[in-house]
């Protein structure tokens, strides 16, 4: 299911109800990192000395298009948000240009100041938020924590996907796995045909996605530690994210002034509700996501 756009705020309440589901319900089963673990990723990643709590709550939860860490969750079907259906190197970056083309513009006009007030706050840290999503998935969908473990080096960090990302940077057998929403029996899940994921993909998202500890591939020792393939992409998907931050703040700081990156991450507003979520037309009821 992939959510309308023609209705901005309709869509910013979907969001709204699918994290309600996620909160009232319990642990989720989500199409990515775990919700919980988007939020865990995203608040450890952010330096507390420079971005405020105000303006993290905007980065988890915020209004199309980019609806933060934990809001891009909604858009499930959104391969470039996830990385999924990747066969190789190219198909990734093809999704990680996708990704930058569609947030950082609403980035940088967000963060714009006219006078001492943001263009669009709240937009621009959702879109962020969105873009750490797409950053930390490169970990939990791709085999890059599989190849780690086969060269010891677990603390390997990726090449950087935004803002540009080159597909001979990385290894040939880089791939994600397959995902459709068809053949999911409890929306987000599983994804896979009966027969397996179709000719050119090695392996479904199911079999191959670390978005939690108790995933199949999530849960599997890592051989000469106390860590699971779950915590090792946890691990990575924290430092990529904090790179990330220093270098989306610097590129703010030389387009709008660095009164405009300052502001980006220190104002903000609290968690948007959960409760009391209005109805509005046209916007499907969420299924509920919790496992």
């Amino acid at each position: 299911m992939t959510l309308t756009r023609k209705h901005p705020l309709g869509v910013f309440v979907a969001i709204l109800a699918a994290m309600a589901a996620v909160v009232s319900f319990g642990p989720p089963t989500a199409h990515a990192f775990y919700v919980k673990y988007h939020e865990t990723i995203t608040r450890n990643a952010l330096p507390a000395d420079q971005v405020s709590q105000l303006a993290i709550n905007q980065i988890l939860i915020g209004p199309p298009p980019g609806g933060g860490a934990m809001g891009s969750d909604a858009f499930a079907t959104d391969e470039f948000r996830h990385l999924d259906n990747s066969i190789n190197p190219v198909d990734i970056c093809n999704r990680a240009r996708q990704a930058w083309d569609v947030f950082s513009p609403v980035i940088l006009s967000g963060s714009v100041l006219n006078g001492n007030v943001e263009a669009d706050g709240p937009g621009a840290r959702a879109a962020f938020g969105a873009l750490l999503h797409t950053q930390q998935d490169l970990y939990a969908h791709s085999n890059w924590v599989e190849d780690n473990i086969a060269i010891g080096q677990l603390d390997r960090l990726a090449p950087a996907i935004f803002p540009v990302c080159n597909p001979a940077d990385f290894p040939a057998d880089l791939h994600t796995g397959y995902y459709n929403i068809d053949f999911a029996q409890q929306f987000p899940l599983e994804g896979c045909p009966a027969g397996g994921p179709p000719p050119g993909f090695q392996e479904c998202h199911s079999v191959l996605n670390k978005d939690g500890p108790h995933t199949p591939r999530g849960s599997t020792p890592v051989p000469g530690t106390n860590l699971n393939e779950y915590d090792v992409a946890a691990q990575l998907a924290t430092r990529a994210s904090t790179n990330l931050y220093f270098m989306v703040r610097d590129w703010v700081a030389n387009a709008n002034g660095q009164d405009a990156a300052v502001q980006l991450f220190q104002q903000g507003g609290p968690m948007p509700s959960l409760n009391n979520i209005p109805n509005l037309p046209n916007i499907p009821n969420l299924p509920y996501t919790g496992s």
